[in-house]
């Protein structure tokens, strides 16, 4: 039953993350929304390793796989924005299209 309840937790982060990324402009928001949503995802692989007991440990590599994955992304976006907020002076991302490389 617990497990149930911890999935609809994750689906409830997921849409807030989704909700978060459709709606916003702002980098540093969207940025939180994929975490979010990433963070939904290592909910809901934590909570498949609830039922499985002990012996079945692939959903706790796979969430600590993602946690990794999650901190490389956060690094890179944030090296992101702060590059488009040393050129522009603003953190937005409709402002890529503007940036030559």
């Amino acid at each position: 039953m617990e497990q149930y309840i911890v999935q609809l937790i994750a689906l409830a982060l997921f849409t807030i993350g989704l909700y978060g990324i459709m709606t916003s402009k702002l980098g540093l928001k969207m940025l939180i929304s994929v975490e979010i949503i990433l963070n939904s995802a290592i909910l809901s692989l934590v909570s498949d390793s609830i039922g499985a007991g002990p012996a079945n440990v692939s959903p706790l590599v796979m969430a600590l796989f993602a946690i990794a994955i999650a901190a490389v992304e956060s690094a890179v976006g944030i090296s992101l924005l702060v590059s488009i907020y040393r050129k522009f002076g603003k953190v937005d991302i409709s402002l890529l299209r503007e940036i030559r490389w």
